[in-house]
């Protein structure tokens, strides 16, 4: 029982991340890692309930009216939009790579703004991930609280060894997520030959996004590796003053 609330709270979560969205069943199942047959039932509880709001002729479901802190939690991230959307471009001008913002949302990082480069060859995100393979997503999984990082991998379980091979128990990977908490940076290397790298975006005392970027890994060289994070670095620390409503952080590129 405690399973099928999980499921229908990571279903909210899911929809509320965009919630003029349409999002078709098939979709909603293969994101959340569901049989068709039991998102299809979760969804028409919700959808009975008023949490979430059926719509036979565009083929798919958003939030319903009942909804209201999911929709609080999308006007949260708009405001996250907003703010970062002149940073990652500027970011992405300067490195000529892929950048982006990114929140937790239920067990998958969800991507809310994304400035791509203009390369031949480029990265190219999807929107949603499995937390563990993603550097963003790695860096919120650490800055999580104590209990809520437990309670994500209870859910979740360990990474699997294709995706952070590095972690094969409970203590490696807390002791992974405690280094990236020291060095307040986040990495990640895919069987694509992808880099990740993320930094956390503060609000308050409490990290609240991250800003990555992804490259792919022959760019990766020790020549560009401090300008890349120093770059990084500083678009997290920009988002973070507009945050705070201190315009002075804002890049000017």
């Amino acid at each position: 029982m405690i399973q099928v609330i999980h499921r229908a709270l990571d279903i909210l979560e899911l929809l509320g991340s965009q919630p003029e969205r349409i999002f078709p069943l098939g979709e909603i199942a293969q994101v959340l890692d569901l049989h068709r047959a039991t998102c299809s039932n979760i969804l028409k509880t919700l959808a009975e309930r008023g949490y979430v709001e059926r719509l036979p002729a565009r083929g798919g479901y958003r939030l319903g009216s009942l909804a209201s802190p999911w929709q609080g939690l999308a006007a949260h991230d708009r405001e996250l939009s907003v703010l970062a959307r002149p940073v990652l471009q500027a970011l992405s001008r300067e490195l000529n790579e892929t950048s982006l913002i990114g929140v937790i949302r239920g067990t998958r990082r969800v991507t809310l703004e994304c400035a791509a480069s203009d390369r031949d060859l480029q990265v190219r995100s999807r929107q949603v991930r499995n937390v563990y393979e993603t550097a963003s997503g790695r860096l919120l999984l650490a800055y999580l609280p104590t209990d809520q990082r437990a309670a994500f991998v209870d859910r979740a379980g360990l990474p699997d060894e294709t995706v952070w091979p590095e972690i094969k128990s409970p203590d490696e990977l807390e002791k992974a997520l405690a280094a990236i908490r020291r060095q307040k940076l986040a990495r990640s290397d895919s069987a694509e030959h992808v880099v990740g790298l993320a930094v956390p975006v503060w609000r308050e005392d409490q990290v609240v996004a991250s800003v990555s970027v992804y490259l792919p890994q022959v760019r990766f060289t020790a020549q560009h590796r401090s300008r890349i994070i120093s770059a990084l670095r500083k678009a997290g620390e920009d988002i973070t003053h507009q945050l705070r409503g201190e315009k002075k952080g804002v890049r000017t590129l």
